[in-house]
């Protein structure tokens, strides 16, 4: 398949972080004495932090604007950014693979950005892209295609010729709506979806490197 663009999640899809957040929401919610609800992990990791707070607040009636909220959070977990989080298997091959064919990329996440451009550089492959798109920057989740099309308007891409690469199933169904080539590759954390991640893909690879060569 033939792609003049490409949009990754960074989260799962990239780097090895969503075993972090798989109980980042039901922490929080019982460090301020509150009784987390059994969905709460679940929904959390479907949005963005901001979105996670302004959910919380909500739902759980909590004290603090949701910048604070947000912003409690996030030192929860920016050291594991700026220090450990890994890469995952096969994305240097890829990211290396992408640009040799010229093809430019960039980033669309729920991660805010000054942790995103951290984790990048430390790992090395920040300078493969072009830039970093946050869900907080453009104001909506990814359950609307706003940041796939903020992402494609920098490439100078249109949806029907850029790939974005997602593990969440929440993201390949935004972005398959709106007519992008959507390549899914898996991450623990939505084994659940596995079989609707499948149905709504364009692709689908167990890592980065098996889409090299089908690209």
């Amino acid at each position: 398949m033939q792609i003049r663009g490409a949009i990754f999640d960074m989260d799962g899809t990239l780097i090895d972080s969503m075993g972090m957040w798989s109980t980042i929401g039901s922490a929080y919610i019982s460090s301020v004495g509150k009784i987390p609800k059994e969905d709460i992990d679940r929904r959390f990791s479907s949005m963005g932090v901001h979105e996670a707070a302004v959910f919380m607040k909500e739902e759980y009636d909590l004290e603090g604007t949701c910048d604070e909220i947000t912003e409690t959070i996030y030192k929860r977990v920016e050291k594991s950014y700026f220090e450990t989080i890994p890469l995952k298997k096969g994305v240097v091959e890829f990211l290396e693979y992408i640009e040799s064919k010229n093809i430019p990329m960039c980033i669309a996440t729920a991660t805010d950005e000054y942790m995103a451009d951290a984790a990048l550089k430390r790992l090395g492959i920040r300078k493969f892209f072009k830039g970093i798109f946050t869900s907080r920057a453009v104001g909506e989740g990814k359950d609307q295609p706003k940041i796939f099309f903020e992402g494609a308007r920098l490439l100078g891409t249109e949806p029907s010729e850029t790939a974005v690469f997602e593990d969440s199933v929440v993201a390949i169904r935004t972005a398959s709506a709106a007519g992008f080539i959507t390549a899914a590759v898996p991450d623990d954390s939505f084994a659940c979806a596995r079989d609707e991640i499948k149905k709504l893909a364009t692709m689908w690879e167990e890592d980065l490197t098996g889409y090299i060569g089908k690209i």
